[in-house]
């Protein structure tokens, strides 16, 4: 009875867990949808927005939750430099993504996320920081679950649903759709393709440091210039696992991952690591008999 007890617990806990991997790797999936450019340098944008958050409970005593429209803002703001910066050169004028495109784009982040590891390591060091937020935990039958997870797994479903009724229900959410799916077509309509990039580029990069200060709720000491190394990766494996540029497939590849992570570490003497090792393995068979993801 207890294994089964202690089988729901981690099933629970793996789904609020899963619910935050899906939002920061909700930002990934909307600027390889729209852009289809494979951004090396997300898992940095994810440890500044958790350091957004960071600071802002040292300054000014904002728990995690507040600090995210102020991280989504500043966001916004990245989104657009780095499209102009990193991208307008090698999008303007063209239909789609070449080779020649592609690998210009990725050694550009690429060189983007040494620069922003080693720029936050002189300016933070590398010691491991956090934010001392717990608001308690809630009940559930036999089962307890912290509420600050609780929180944010609700704000993150919040999120990403906001995010698909802008993009299936605006006029300038259908435009970025269209963009994304036929750049001469919205040209004919007269859809300016330089402006709908950027916007489509800057609300990927709002949900990304938005996550990454969602994200510290579960991290009470695991803010460091590094941890975008294990974030990034668990970001590309739910893009690939929900299927690229399906917006709820984000929520899925997320749900799915944390689920096999926290119930994992049952069946694998407790290690966190090997649990998340597994987790990478179920990407081969999903490339392999899946290629477009689960999410139909």
């Amino acid at each position: 009875m207890a294994d089964a007890a202690l089988f729901v617990t981690d099933l629970a806990l793996g789904l609020l867990l899963g619910c935050v991997f899906a939002v920061i790797a909700h930002g990934l999936n909307l600027i390889w949808g729209v852009a289809k450019v494979v951004n090396v340098a997300h898992g940095e944008f994810i440890m500044l927005g958790a350091y957004g958050a960071y600071f802002f409970n040292v300054w000014f005593g904002f728990n995690p939750l507040l600090s995210v429209p102020i991280d989504a803002a500043i966001g916004l703001g990245v989104g657009v430099i780095f499209y102009f910066f990193f991208l307008f050169r090698e999008l303007r004028g063209k239909e789609s993504m070449g080779p020649q495109s592609e690998m210009v784009t990725l050694v550009a982040t690429f060189g983007l996320a040494l620069v922003l590891i080693n720029l936050a390591q002189a300016l933070w060091t590398g010691n491991n920081v956090g934010i001392p937020w717990s608001p308690g935990v809630v009940q559930i039958g036999s089962v307890q679950l912290p509420l600050g997870g609780l929180y944010v797994a609700i704000t993150s479903v919040a999120i990403i649903g906001l995010s698909h009724v802008f993009l299936s229900k605006t006029y300038l959410g259908n435009a970025i759709r269209a963009y994304s799916q036929d750049i001469p077509a919205t040209q004919l309509v007269g859809i300016n393709p330089t402006s709908t990039a950027a916007i489509g580029t800057a609300l990927g990069f709002c949900i990304t440091m938005a996550g990454g200060a969602l994200l510290t709720v579960w991290l009470p000491t695991g803010i460091y210039p590094a941890m975008g190394n294990l974030y990034a990766p668990i970001s590309f494996v739910i893009v690939v696992l929900g299927g690229p540029g399906k917006m709820w497939g984000s929520l899925v590849g997320g749900l799915t991952l944390g689920v096999i992570i926290d119930v994992g570490q049952l069946f694998v003497g407790g290690s966190i690591a090997l649990a998340t090792a597994i987790g990478f393995l179920i990407l081969i068979p999903v490339l392999l008999f899946r290629p477009e993801g689960i999410l139909r």
